[in-house]
């Protein structure tokens, strides 16, 4: 399962990567358009934000900011399950926010507040019992329990989310019990396919940073934040697929005793 995991999302994203950008294009756009705004108008000369020196209307710019990009999350996730599952395509200029979205949206949120539930009150116990633990220890278990334990349960839950996208209600206890051992499998392919990407978005910023030298720092910023964006559509829509991937599994075994019924 995990191979097909991996071969599914790969084959899914690089088969179709106009697809890709219809979904994720004027999103990514309008999110391009919001953060140079932000970068010009409220950054400093080395692009970074000083919270402490925000006005009130460069505080509602970041707002806006950070409010666009949490919408197009919901309408990309949407959008890329429904092309995976049903084929559905999306125009060439899409920045869709409905009602579906606004359900896929509180979904999201469910998960957030779940994933805080169960892992705070693990991160107290190690911080409590870790006290008498030397600190790479403590958090090294911190780190396996975690990784192990915790968020491959999580992991499983997210079934909830193509399933709200096709409009196909899943309860958050049947996506864990239709997915069992899906759960690490899919926080593998995860990290296995996100782990070039994050080494790549490094290595352009190291790059840029010695061939940019002489130039005013805000436009090396201004490159990197281009090129990182390039590199997070491919990420996220890999990090959807995987989802995907896995929801198309679980549906698969959910069915298979019916056949010999």
């Amino acid at each position: 399962m995990f191979k097909r995991l991996l071969t599914d999302s790969i084959s899914l994203v690089f088969q179709n990567l106009d697809a890709v950008f219809k979904v994720c294009g004027t999103w990514i756009a309008i999110q391009l358009i919001l953060s140079f705004i932000v970068l010009f108008t409220v950054g400093a000369i080395d692009g970074t934000i000083d919270p402490s020196t925000l006005g009130p209307g460069a505080a509602l710019l970041l707002l806006l900011n950070f409010t666009v990009a949490i919408l197009a999350a919901a309408s990309i996730a949407v959008a890329w399950h429904r092309f995976a599952m049903l084929g559905e395509r999306p125009p060439a200029l899409f920045a869709r926010f409905g009602g579906l979205e606004a359900r896929f949206l509180w979904k999201m949120v469910q998960l957030m507040l779940i994933a805080i539930v169960v892992v705070v009150p693990v991160i107290v116990v190690f911080s409590v019992v870790g006290g008498a633990l030397p600190l790479p220890v403590a958090m090294s278990g911190l780190f396996a329990v975690l990784l192990f334990l915790v968020l491959p349960h999580l992991m499983r839950l997210n079934l909830v989310l193509p399933a709200t996208a096709l409009e196909r209600p899943l309860g958050f206890q049947e996506a864990h019990r239709i997915s069992k051992g899906l759960g690490w499998r899919m926080l593998w392919a995860v990290i296995v396919l996100s782990l070039p990407f994050s080494l790549a978005g490094l290595a352009i910023e190291y790059v840029l940073s010695l061939t940019g030298a002489g130039l005013p720092l805000i436009l090396v910023q201004v490159k990197v934040m281009v090129l990182n964006v390039l590199l997070q559509i491919l990420l996220t829509v890999l990090s959807l697929s995987v989802i995907t991937a896995g929801y198309r599994i679980a549906m698969e075994k959910s069915v298979e005793p019916q056949i010999f019924d």
